[in-house]
């Protein structure tokens, strides 16, 4: 774990600082264990719900990233002294963090003792550990309990601190409401069955789609990380508005870095190459002076969105200072109108903001927005794009580090994506290729290995957060032609984390 300037600590911190370090000494040896597991059976990782997140020690770390990546990635079914020596003649810096943990040798001899048939226990206490070790990252005070949590399960210290809570909170407010769950179960799964609470789908991302609901606009918020330039906002168009008009679903872009010149050119753009299959480039409506033949074609081009304008399926308020409470006010406006669909390109600090500290600006404007679109209240959804910080452009792993001091904005959120173009080494043939892969068969049976083109124009998509589904478990891979606005999710890849 990264320690701390424990000299510029609060005394509480402080005492929290040493907390954490207790905590991740009574995991140390659940980790030891589920990582010996994985070299003596390999087979079990596929059954295991983990994650590079649930472990603290930088140790255990690299002996599962070598792991994850030779048996998930690479589709090898052997974790042996050789195997995991040619893995590593790739990887040189995870090499050198590998000899210093004592290499093969160490786990050689860990597997003499540990026991495959107390993998589950092991998993139940690294999950309970981690859960402490979040409540003292919060600033929950657990210091004194942790020797009775060492005989606790995961679910009894759920439940204390949720009586706690209850006992707290509970009669702040007058309008909490009770429900007796047993009540109206059939009612409940018939309304289930009517597929009513489905999110809408992204457009030609199947792959995302079925990973995160889509876009669940019953009272979440999404989010899209990347960096300037990588195309957050044509991703966004592309994904919710072609979806938005099949399903005759109307939304709402409230912009504060474009005009709305930028969505008509990206709708023209869209009809052109989607609708009518004719190839059109961004460059060719930037230049203007169009031939006869390509004036035509706009006009076609133009008339068949004309002719859903009244539909009015697509409404871009654009402006002219950023401020959180102006944004609640639209989406309250226009929810009133019967509109469940929003999306804030781009997310920033407030103009009117009261904080001279930007990130803590920002944490709090996006309670409010959650206040304004969460189930109690217009029960809409808001996807935001935002900017990755100046560290996440050498970053091959992107995760909510990447958001810098900010990244507690994510906390609202149900599901948080962030996309990055390739590197150069990581396309064919290249040092650090990619592994790629996708399904097929039946029920997705045959696993179909392909490498990444840069004549695709890939994107890489990850998925930091998701209440909906797998989190960072893979990436997906998609063409992204964004000077056609041709997009097509194509397969899942495998980013190894940065070290």
């Amino acid at each position: 774990m990264a320690e701390k300037n424990i000299t510029k600590l609060t005394p509480f911190e402080k005492e929290q600082e040493e907390t954490k370090k207790k905590i991740s000494d009574y995991k140390i040896s659940c980790e030891a264990n589920i990582v010996t597991i994985i070299y003596k059976k390999p087979s079990e990782l596929y059954n295991m719900k983990l994650t590079l997140n649930d472990f603290s020690h930088n140790c255990w770390k690299v002996y599962f990233q070598i792991a994850y990546d030779i048996i998930i990635s690479e589709g090898k079914n052997i974790l042996d002294d050789i195997t995991v020596g040619i893995y590593l003649e790739k990887h040189p810096k995870l090499r050198a963090k590998y000899d210093e943990y004592g290499g093969y040798n160490m786990i050689q001899s860990a597997k003499k003792y540990v026991q495959v048939e107390n993998l589950n226990g092991y998993i139940k206490e690294l999950k309970k550990w981690s859960a402490v070790l979040n409540l003292c990252k919060t600033g929950y005070y657990v210091k004194e309990r942790l020797s009775e949590f060492s005989d606790m399960s995961a679910e009894e210290i759920y439940q204390e601190f949720e009586t706690y809570l209850n006992h707290v909170f509970v009669n702040i407010d007058s309008e909490v409401k009770a429900y007796n769950i047993f009540d109206n179960m059939n009612a409940f799964i018939d309304e289930l069955n009517q597929g009513n609470k489905r999110g809408l789908p992204f457009y030609n991302a199947p792959l995302l789609t079925n990973e995160t609901d889509g876009f669940n606009y019953h009272g979440n918020i999404y989010g899209l990380g990347a960096n300037s330039g990588c195309g957050k906002s044509t991703m966004i168009f592309n994904y919710l508005v072609p979806s938005a008009l099949e399903y005759k679903k109307k939304i709402v872009f409230i912009i504060n870095e474009e005009d709305e010149t930028k969505f008509r050119k990206e709708l023209i753009i869209w009809v052109a190459n989607n609708v009518f299959k004719e190839e059109l480039h961004k460059y060719t409506l930037r230049n203007g002076k169009f031939s006869e033949k390509t004036l035509s074609n706009l006009k076609k081009y133009a008339k068949w969105i004309e002719d859903k304008k009244n539909e009015r399926i697509f409404t871009v308020i654009p402006l002219q200072q950023y401020s959180v409470n102006t944004v609640a006010k639209i989406i309250n406006k226009y929810s009133a109108l019967g509109i469940d669909m929003f999306v804030l390109d781009t997310l920033k600090e407030s103009f009117d903001a009261k904080s001279d500290e930007i990130y803590k600006s920002m944490m709090r404007d996006m309670i409010t927005l959650y206040d304004v679109i969460k189930p109690s209240s217009k029960n809409v959804g808001l996807f935001v794009t935002y900017q990755l910080g100046k560290s996440s452009l050498k970053m091959r792993h992107l995760t909510n580090n990447e958001i810098g001091q900010a990244k507690s904005i994510v906390d609202v959120m149900s599901v948080n994506l962030m996309m990055r173009k390739p590197f150069d080494d990581e396309y064919e043939g290249e040092a650090k290729e990619l592994k790629c892969w996708k399904f097929d068969g039946k029920n997705n049976a045959t696993k179909i290995m392909f490498k990444l083109k840069k004549e695709d124009k890939p994107m890489i998509t990850f998925i930091t957060k998701n209440r909906f589904g797998v989190t960072d478990e893979y990436q997906i891979v998609s063409k992204c032609n964004l000077s056609t606005n041709i997009c097509k999710d194509i397969g899942y890849c495998s980013v190894s984390q940065d070290w």
